[in-house]
């Protein structure tokens, strides 16, 4: 069985490859832990990062066995009101849960690790592995959300990791935009697996951690059955240059900065928050950190002896107004525009402790997460509107991806020769593209297969097809320590936002006749032409008169003898009324809350619209 995604997206890349020799392989696994199995079958799912950016989370099943790869959060969009973060739908890991042997982390980007804690109070995850830096940043998720049993284990470049008994794992360095992290080579009963995690091919790195080119190479060599690769920067063109590009531009500024310096960049980003502190010391400058999750990311950075500076080098925030502003250099959060981060305050001009001045810069040394732009934009606009000079965007080069680019997809597929391989981590264009990238570098466009969260892709004697689909889907959290928000309550929410709110309280007796007059209150209502707030209350009132009185002669003077069923028909006749006179008169929809109180004293709530 195949799905439509992909028979769509194998014509488009039969039809721009033109005649292209595909590569087969003898497989031999050589080195693989795990016996092999031509009867044995794998299901390989991904509950999210496909077609999207962002709440990566993978499912790799054989029998009895489950092995979690990643589990990560999405940041929500405009439209999820109040949404403070988005997460995967975890039926189908809550579904078999007894099956769960491990979790293998492949760094500590939040997209890979925000959603573990959630996922620990639903279900237990026997072990979990994770490298430095991403086993430090969950330890103290753990230690948050007081969940002080989990066992955790710290892994290094080219340990292997039994799961259960159909899964072994070796951990392989790559180059990312954060400390640690790994490719993953993963050996089944059903073949051999390459799960590339973000990468790019750094060749001077900062700290001279390289890719471990020679542990893929060997993979390859053996035999790939599947190759699993990143393709957030599949439409880029070229290579995406090493860290070190940024040094000189930030290196200017700082050193030749005449007022506050203030320098925004990803919290998790910990070689580009080393370089601004180490640029700042030999600067002779003082730097304060803003943010929450910064300051802990630079302590625990420190605490790994990723970062060394001098204990009296590092402000508080409280104490930024003795330093003089020329040499002063402030790291924060924010470079997302997030609403309640350090830097999006300073730009609205709330922050108790920093105000921008005229002449102020700021170093925006991130570029905007997908869904983003709109946010970033109106946090540069603001900056600028207090007289801050902004440094950001593309002709400045204080910014490099931690993502592949197109030759160096190349330069990973043609490392592990796949028979079979599925673009992960990005929208459909940008898996499309990589399909394309893998045409050209001689995969069989049967044997590419480009698929949506919740598509079970199944592989057995290293030969892969698609079967049926689990339940996938989205999460929204409003306040991890709240709860969950379902659909109707985002859809009310987007209602009060765009047109406001209006709440209808009438009382009633036992004849169905008006207590009293309705009651009205509205928020945020734009009033329709020709009228005024006196006159519109009015007119909800005569509504509310006249479905009251059309149901009154339906008693015929007779006392109510079913009172919930009549408050109800009274509540959907007054919505009724309501939204017909709204759509007539300003084509305006409120959230509409219609609250009857009959004669026993008991209350009658619907909202209206739904």
């Amino acid at each position: 069985m195949s799905n439509k995604i992909t028979n769509q997206t194998r014509r488009i890349l039969k039809s721009s490859s033109g005649k292209v020799k595909a590569v087969t392989k003898t497989i031999k696994h050589e080195s693989s832990e795990i016996e092999y199995d031509p009867e044995k079958k794998v299901k390989v799912i991904s509950l999210g990062g496909l077609f999207e950016i962002g709440k990566n989370t993978w499912v790799f099943e054989c029998g009895d066995d489950i092995m979690l790869v990643d589990a990560g959060l999405a940041f929500p969009t405009t439209s999820m009101i109040g949404v403070d973060i988005v997460l995967p739908k975890l039926n189908y890991i809550v579904e078999n849960k007894d099956k769960i042997r491990a979790m293998i982390v492949t760094h500590g980007h939040e997209d890979h690790i925000g959603g573990i804690v959630p996922i620990l109070r639903e279900i237990n995850i026997p072990i979990i592995y994770a490298p430095g830096l991403a086993y430090a940043l969950v330890q103290n998720k753990l230690r948050e959300a007081n969940i002080l049993n989990q066992k955790l284990v710290w892994t290094k470049a080219r340990d292997k990791v039994k799961v259960g008994k159909y899964f072994s794992v070796q951990y392989v360095r790559n180059n990312h935009s954060i400390a640690d992290s790994f490719c993953l080579i993963i050996d089944t009963p059903a073949g051999r697996i390459v799960h590339s995690g973000d990468f790019k091919f750094d060749h001077s790195p900062i700290e001279n951690q390289y890719f471990d080119i020679r542990s893929i190479a060997k993979a390859g060599d053996e035999g790939v059955d599947l190759l699993i690769s990143d393709s957030t920067n599949a439409e880029r063109a070229g290579y995406t240059p090493s860290e070190k590009a940024v040094i000189p531009k930030i290196k200017e500024l700082i050193f030749n900065a005449q007022k506050k310096l203030l320098i925004t960049t990803f919290a998790s980003q910990v070689s580009r928050v080393k370089l601004v502190l180490q640029l700042a010391l030999q600067a002779n400058k003082k730097v304060s950190i803003f943010g929450r999750s910064m300051i802990n990311l630079a302590n625990i950075s420190k605490e790994l002896g990723y970062i060394s500076i001098p204990d009296n080098f590092i402000v508080k925030q409280e104490e930024i107004n003795k330093i003089p502003p020329e040499d002063l250099v402030i790291l924060t959060t924010g470079s997302q525009g997030e609403q309640f981060a350090a830097l999006s305050r300073i730009a609205r001009g709330e922050h108790k402790y920093v105000k921008i001045q005229p002449g102020d810069q700021v170093i925006v040394s991130a570029s905007p997460i997908p869904g983003n732009e709109k946010s970033v934009n109106g946090l540069v606009n603001n900056l600028f509107a207090r007289g801050a000079d902004v440094i950001y965007g593309k002709d400045h080069i204080i910014h490099v991806s931690g993502h592949a680019s197109q030759e160096e997809q190349k330069m990973l597929i043609n490392l592990c020769r796949p028979n079979n391989f599925m673009p992960c981590h990005g929208e459909y264009r940008m898996l499309l593209k990589h399909g394309e990238t893998g045409v050209k570098c001689g995969v069989d466009p049967e044997k590419i297969f480009v698929l949506d969260n919740g598509d079970i892709l199944e592989m057995q004697d290293g030969k892969c097809q698609v079967l049926d689909r689990v339940d996938a889907g989205i999460l929204l959290i409003d306040n991890d320590n709240v709860g969950r928000l379902d659909d109707d309550i985002i859809l009310e929410r987007r209602m009060i936002l765009s047109d406001g709110f209006i709440l209808i309280i009438v009382n009633i007796n036992a004849y169905g006749q008006f207590c009293v007059t309705p009651e009205i209150e509205t928020k945020g209502i734009l009033l329709p032409y020709g009228f005024d707030e006196h006159s519109f209350r009015k007119g909800l009132i005569k509504l509310c008169n006249s479905a009251q009185k059309s149901l009154e002669e339906t008693l015929k003077g007779e006392p109510v003898k079913h009172i919930e069923d009549y408050s109800v028909k009274l509540q959907t006749l007054i919505s009724h009324n309501l939204y017909s006179f709204l759509d007539n008169s300003a084509r305006r929809y409120p959230l509409v809350e219609v609250m009857v109180l009959n004669n026993s004293g008991a209350v009658q709530a619907s909202v209206a619209g739904l």
